[in-house]
């Protein structure tokens, strides 16, 4: 069996506070028969120790939150020729999607995007997709036909430097009614978990057609 010698700075805690851990062993020993407690007097000793070697340490400094960015200043024209920005956007939530007519799996999410318009009032949700085609492209065409029910424009400038750039399409972006990005993903994304999170930025009991008053 090998010796295990005590490292200096052990052997400097022991001189330092050998009095207070003496005291520790005793007042744990008769509080453990006093309380009948099946925790041994080692183990008791061994969390006080680590706090008072703990003490010994600089408090660390809690991390600042890191605060969600806030998309602004930016703009663009809807399919119906009515102009749309950040500003119409505030003190909404804000659901949009980067998409264009040729993407299967931007077709796929149409419907789960018109449930979405259905469920909540326009009031406090806006859901706005936003094209990618080129401009030759009849959206306004491609809405009536499949029936789309919310806001179709464009991506510009403004809009790529506000969200950034994509790397694929669909992606969608959530932002609440402050104008920050609480959400983002590319790829299919269905209604419930849209729906999810858009209600979780909400006054509780907000529907379609009527909100709690």
């Amino acid at each position: 069996m090998t010796n295990r010698t005590l490292q200096p700075a052990n052997m400097d805690f022991l001189k330092r506070h050998w009095s207070t851990l003496l005291l520790i062993v005793i007042v744990a020993f008769w509080g453990g028969i006093r309380m009948g407690t099946d925790r041994c007097p080692s183990c008791v000793v061994s969390n006080i120790t680590k706090k008072i070697v703990g003490a010994d340490k600089p408090a660390e400094v809690p991390k600042k939150a890191v605060e969600k960015p806030r998309v602004s200043d930016w703009r663009t024209v809807d399919t119906k020729g009515i102009p749309i920005s950040h500003e119409d956007l505030h003190g909404k939530v804000g659901v949009f999607v980067y998409w264009a007519t040729w993407c299967n799996g931007c077709r796929v999410e149409i419907p789960d995007l018109i449930a979405l318009r259905k469920e909540f009032p326009e009031s406090q949700v806006e859901v706005v997709g936003l094209s990618v085609d080129e401009a030759h492209k009849d959206l306004e065409a491609f809405a009536r036909e499949h029936g789309i029910n919310y806001r179709l424009a464009r991506v510009t400038d403004s809009i790529s430097q506000a969200f950034g750039e994509v790397d694929a399409i669909p992606t969608l972006f959530i932002l609440d009614q402050q104008g920050r990005i609480q959400f983002r993903h590319t790829g299919l994304v269905r209604n419930e978990a849209i729906s999810e999170r858009v209600r979780s930025l909400l006054p509780p009991l907000t529907v379609a057609g009527q909100t709690d008053f």
